[in-house]
C-alpha cells in the first residue's frame, strides 16, 4: 500500500496515507505523506475522495462516497466479517488468487539487491543447512519446527543483508506459509522451497493455478506429496518478476483513471 502510494503521486495523483496506527513506520525512500498533515478534518474525506481499503477493512468507516479495495489476500483468510463491500465498489486484487474476476494490479515485492545477488548465484556454491519460515502458518493450523534446521522469522535474522546471506547458504527452505515474499527470496538465492503444512482456507495461495502470476515454479514430489520447486523455478521466477515490475506502471495509470471516472453514490 505504501508503495501504491507513491507510485500513484510520482503520476500525478493527489494521493495519501490514512494509517490506522499513529505510530505508522514509514520507507523514507518513498513519497507517502499521510493525510493528517494536509487535511485535520476526517469529514473532508466523506465529501469527494476516493478512499482505498485493504480487504482486512469491513464496511466503509470514513464513509466515502467512491471506494476502491484493494485485495492483498483472500477476504476471509483468517476468518472475521471480510469486508462488506457494496456493488458500487470498485474491487482490485494483488493476485488472481485472491479474486476470481477483479482486476489484477501486480507488483512482485522483490528488491533490488535481490535481483543483483540472484544473478550472482552459482550453482556449485555450497549449501550448508535447512531453514524453515512460519509466517502467516500459524493462522491455518500447527508449524512444528523441522529438525534440524534454522527458523527464519520477521525479526530474525535481524537485518537484510545478513537475511541474504544466510539464504546463500541455504539448500532447502521449508515454509509453512504459502503465500510470502520470504519463499520467492529462497528461490531467487537459489534454495529449493518446499511448502507444507496447509495452504489456507479455500485452497488460499494454491500455487498450481495457472492463472496467478508467478505461475509454473512448483511441482508436487512424488516422495512426500508436498510442493517443491522445480529444477528451473529461479530462471522462471526472474524472469517473470522483471516482467511484471515492467508493466505495474502503466496497469496502475489505466486502473486509477477508471477509479478517478466513478460516479460518488448520494449522501445517506
Amino acid at each position: 500500500m505504501h508503495l501504491l502510494v507513491h507510485k500513484l503521486r510520482e503520476y500525478g495523483f493527489d494521493a495519501y496515507l490514512i494509517p490506522r496506527w499513529l505510530s505508522t513506520v514509514v520507507n523514507p525512500a518513498y513519497n507517502t505523506p499521510l493525510f493528517s498533515d494536509v487535511c485535520a478534518d476526517i469529514a473532508d474525506i466523506a465529501r469527494d475522495w476516493v478512499v482505498l481499503y485493504p480487504e482486512g477493512v469491513f464496511g466503509n468507516p470514513l464513509n466515502a462516497k467512491r471506494v476502491v479495495r484493494y485485495l492483498l489476500n483472500r477476504e476471509h483468510a483468517f476468518g472475521g466479517a471480510g469486508m462488506g463491500a457494496l456493488p458500487s465498489d470498485f474491487l482490485i486484487t494483488y493476485s488472481r488468487l485472491f479474486h476470481p474476476t477483479a482486476p489484477v494490479l501486480f507488483y512482485p515485492v522483490i528488491e533490488g539487491e535481490l535481483l543483483v545477488r540472484s544473478g550472482r548465484v552459482s550453482p556449485d556454491s555450497p549449501r550448508t543447512v535447512d531453514a524453515f519460515y512460519v509466517g502467516k502458518g500459524t493462522g491455518y493450523g500447527l508449524c512444528p519446527p523441522i529438525p534440524g534446521a534454522v527458523g527464519i522469522t520477521r525479526g530474525w535474522p535481524e537485518t537484510k543483508a545478513s537475511y541474504y546471506e544466510l539464504l546463500e547458504t541455504v539448500h532447502t527452505l521449508y515454509s509453512y506459509d504459502w503465500v510470502t515474499s520470504t519463499v520467492f527470496d529462497a528461490i531467487l538465492l537459489g534454495c529449493q522451497v518446499k511448502l507444507i503444512g496447509c495452504p489456507g482456507p479455500a485452497g488460499d495461495g494454491d500455487p498450481f493455478r495457472e492463472e496467478g502470476e508467478l505461475f509454473g515454479l512448483w511441482e508436487r514430489s512424488v516422495n512426500d506429496g508436498i510442493v517443491q520447486t522445480k529444477s528451473d523455478a529461479r530462471e522462471r521466477l526472474l524472469s517473470q518478476t522483471l516482467y511484471f515490475k515492467s508493466q505495474f506502471d502503466s496497469r496502475m495509470v489505466e486502473l486509477f483513471d477508471k477509479v478517478c471516472q466513478m460516479p460518488a453514490f448520494p449522501s445517506a
